[in-house]
């Protein structure tokens, strides 16, 4: 299970806990009329589309809750050839070194366009 880092937020994500990050091709499952501007993004599941295309209600819209979510300074993480996520300049595996502050609200769900 590959880990990388949410485009929207910043944040750790597991590809298992997030429809695959909600991209290559899974992203024509949902409706975005409630996440604006983030179709095709990797996303976490906070930030992910909270209704299927068919209109029902998904999972996502909220952090999942299995493990701590982890901010960490935008577009500065990738995910490396063995899956895990690696800092850009320094390839540290270790990505709670770099972790941020959340803002306020952030922590149980993605609520900033």
């Amino acid at each position: 299970m590959s880990l990388f880092q949410c485009e929207h937020c910043g944040c750790c994500e597991n590809t298992a806990l997030s429809s695959q990050g909600f991209v290559n091709g899974m992203e024509l499952l949902y409706d975005w009329a409630d996440a604006q501007g983030r179709k095709g993004m990797k996303l976490c599941s906070a930030c992910g589309a909270t209704s299927f295309a068919s209109g029902k209600p998904t999972e996502y819209g909220k952090w999942h809750g299995r493990f701590p979510r982890t901010f960490l300074p935008m577009g500065m993480f990738h995910t490396n050839r063995v899956g895990n996520l690696a800092h850009n300049e320094t390839g540290s595996e270790n990505f709670r070194d770099f972790e941020i502050a959340s803002k306020e609200g952030e922590e149980a769900a993605c609520t900033t366009n």
